[in-house]
């Protein structure tokens, strides 16, 4: 028998992304000792994981000089013989290499070459989308061929409750059919802008007889109340939902609409249809696993997929990847794939 520890992505798009392989990697070692090491708030995410056990880390000691001392403390007093890192980044590696853990699997990003001693080349997957890059580590310490799933999450009481109330305060009934729009993109670089949504929203409650769900952090609420403004049958959510909770709801829309954004991968973990607008991202690495997504996507444009935060572009060139985007086209998607 053998101790693994597994430290899974921080982000949530990534975590869905990389809790098939961690899933199959798990079930497929039945005689060994496996620990996942997350974020508090990516439980419901791996709880579901049979044989392994979650070491939740809240999320004061997720980042910073807290992290390394308190999570290699951790590790360290469990005395981990492998460790495989799902996350990127040098201060990761450093945790595991304070924590004495034998054998550290990771790519070889971030300058943390010295502190793996099981490094594999990112440039060998670098062409391969996130949840392939995931799986293609944890192969190599499985030793064998892993067949994932894709990503999914279970909606389960007591947030299907909360859901249903928090619905049911803004006047959607359980059954009745609403739309979910991901209300705004943290980056710049990925908005479509607040004024296309709240047309988009009226189109979609006069024409196809549907309300809409905005959803989103406390901090886009207020993009929030500029998309729905004084109407009532589109409902600002913004900041009232843990991931749980946004499950739920998700998994009651008939339709999610936005960007390449965790709440776009946990639709997708919902298994419900996907319209997502892709500019800055760059849908072969980082697209939610669905195969209920419809992209659209300007790559046309020789600056298309840059992976900025911030449009560097100047004049009309500024933005083109989303502003090149019309309101019909995502509206036509949207009904296409409500009929479908």
């Amino acid at each position: 028998m053998s101790k693994i520890i597994i430290r899974t992505p921080n982000h949530l798009g990534d975590s869905l992304m990389a809790q098939p392989a961690v899933a199959a990697f798990a079930s497929g070692r039945p005689n060994d000792d496996i620990s996942i090491l997350i974020p508090e708030w990516a439980r419901p995410i791996y709880r579901n994981i049979p044989d392994a056990l979650l070491l939740l880390v809240e999320s004061r000691y997720l980042h910073g000089m807290k992290a390394i001392s308190y999570q290699s403390d951790l590790l360290k007093r469990e005395g981990f013989e492998t460790g495989v890192l799902l996350t990127p980044s040098f201060s990761s590696a450093l945790i595991f290499y304070l924590a004495g853990v034998k054998n550290r699997f990771g790519y070889n990003t971030d300058g943390r070459a010295l502190l793996l001693n099981q490094r594999r080349e990112h440039k060998d997957v670098s062409r391969f989308h996130r949840s392939e890059r995931y799986r293609h580590l944890l192969e190599e310490v499985a030793g064998g061929e892993l067949k994932p799933d894709r990503p999914e999450i279970s909606v389960i009481n007591p947030a299907l409750g909360s859901a249903v109330e928090l619905l049911g305060d803004n006047r959607i009934v359980p059954e009745e059919a609403f739309v979910a729009i991901a209300a705004r993109a943290v980056a710049p670089s990925r908005r479509w802008g607040s004024e296309n949504y709240a047309v988009l929203a009226r189109r979609i409650l006069t024409e196809l007889g549907l309300k809409t769900v905005l959803l989103g952090s406390a901090a886009e609420r207020r993009a929030g109340g500029e998309i729905a403004g004084e109407e009532a049958d589109i409902v600002n959510i913004c900041g009232q939902t843990d991931i749980e909770t946004a499950a739920a709801v998700l998994s009651m829309a008939k339709l999610f609409i936005g960007n390449d954004s965790g709440l776009a991968h946990l639709a997708a973990a919902v298994d419900i249809p996907l319209v997502v607008l892709s500019g800055a991202d760059k849908p072969a690495e980082t697209s939610p696993v669905s195969d209920k997504k419809t992209v659209i996507i300007r790559d046309n444009l020789d600056c298309i997929s840059c992976i900025k935060n911030v449009c560097h572009k100047k004049g009309e060139a500024f933005m083109r990847c989303m502003k090149d985007i019309t309101i019909d086209e995502v509206f036509s998607a949207a009904r296409l794939c409500l009929e479908q």
